[in-house]
């Protein structure tokens, strides 16, 4: 999960769809302002979780992985990892895994049966205003394999054209689309 409001790929996928807006309390600029600016947001930086309000809960959450994930594993950490979406520019990404034996605390069952009691108590919670239901971790992506299954993966057009011109050996810094240019990088 992102320790930031939205993930890089929501930014991303917002310029390959050609879409110019982001909300607000997405990213800041290059300048360190907040940018309703997709390409501008691309150069700046992710907002931490809880936005401009609360976003010190999202960078202390950010700064524990950041010691799990860099500084435990000896990896790079902060501004040494790189940004992970750039040709050319190494991202020295690292990341640590955790085994919990479920079995030393109570019996497996009794946990099962524990996580299913937690999820109904979650789903069965009101939405909040704007939202048909409350989904748990993973629920969203199950929905969407299930979906890409029968109707197939959805590509945005700016994607799908510079697969298209690589797979036919075409390759340039820059193209231009619907009269903007845009960046191959992305």
């Amino acid at each position: 999960m992102a320790t930031t409001s939205v993930s890089a790929g929501k930014i991303v996928d917002a310029v390959m769809e050609g879409r110019a807006a982001i909300p607000r309390d997405w990213a800041l600029d290059s300048a360190g302002n907040p940018t309703t600016s997709a390409s501008a947001a691309l150069q700046g930086a992710l907002l931490p979780l809880g936005g401009q309000v609360a976003g010190y809960k999202g960078s202390g959450l950010a700064v524990a992985v950041e010691i799990l994930c860099g500084v435990l594993s000896g990896g790079a950490f902060g501004s040494e990892v790189g940004w992970l979406r750039k040709r050319g520019q190494r991202a020295g990404i690292s990341q640590t895994f955790l085994a919990i034996d479920v079995g030393r605390f109570m019996p497996i069952r009794e946990f099962k049966l524990r996580v299913a009691r937690l999820v109904e108590m979650l789903k069965s919670t009101l939405p909040a205003p704007g939202f048909e239901e409350v989904l748990v971790a993973g629920e969203q992506e199950a929905r969407a394999e299930i979906q890409r299954l029968s109707s197939g993966i959805p590509i945005p057009r700016r994607l799908w054209l510079t697969l298209a011109l690589a797979h036919l050996g075409i390759s340039f810094s820059v193209m231009l689309f619907r009269g903007s240019v845009f960046p191959s990088d992305y």
